[in-house]
């Protein structure tokens, strides 16, 4: 990086991330965060449990994630298990098996697709970007959430860092 974006990286976070936060609450459905975070146009959201707390992240890629997870673990199941005489009644089981599969995660709590291992990632308001940048690279995430005395007050996404280096607005910024 030179000039300008390169001076960039050491602004502190907040002068970048989204104010503006959408989250999802733990005990939400699935199916109810899916639908905001794509009304939204956004790939994920915070995670709140019912004091505010953050305790992860939701992305559109761990629902899909988990989706497919389940999905291929029936089909296998299904394939070791059953004898279908025709391809076309194999390819109707799979369809069946993908609508359980999207039902199963869909109905299932926010707080059941969280890692109940994984250590939540944030970063810091006064933070610099160059943080969050080796943050996003070394963790492969696309968000991170602001921090402010325990509390979320921003998010700051990969697509924000593109459009400081870039010399450009990136949404909601003017």
């Amino acid at each position: 990086m030179e000039g300008s974006s390169s001076r960039n990286i050491w602004m502190s976070v907040n002068t970048l991330m989204t104010k503006d936060v959408i989250s999802v609450k733990a005990s939400d459905r699935v199916n109810e965060a899916w639908v905001l975070l794509m009304e939204t146009g956004i790939t994920g959201a915070p995670v709140l449990d019912d004091s505010g707390d953050l305790v992860g992240v939701l992305t559109i890629r761990d629902i899909s994630r988990s989706i497919i997870e389940r999905y291929l673990k029936a089909r296998s199941l299904n394939q070791l298990t059953s004898h279908q005489p025709d391809q076309e009644t194999i390819d109707k089981e799979e369809i069946r098996e993908l609508g359980l599969a999207i039902r199963g995660v869909v109905e299932s709590t926010v707080s059941a697709m969280l890692p109940k291992d994984q250590k939540v990632l944030s970063i810091g308001a006064e933070d610099s970007i160059e943080r969050a940048i080796h943050m996003m690279a070394e963790h492969n995430v696309n968000m991170l959430p602001v921090m402010k005395d325990s509390h979320v007050v921003g998010i700051l996404t990969r697509q924000d860092i593109i459009w400081l280096i870039a010399g450009r607005p990136g949404k909601g910024h003017p």
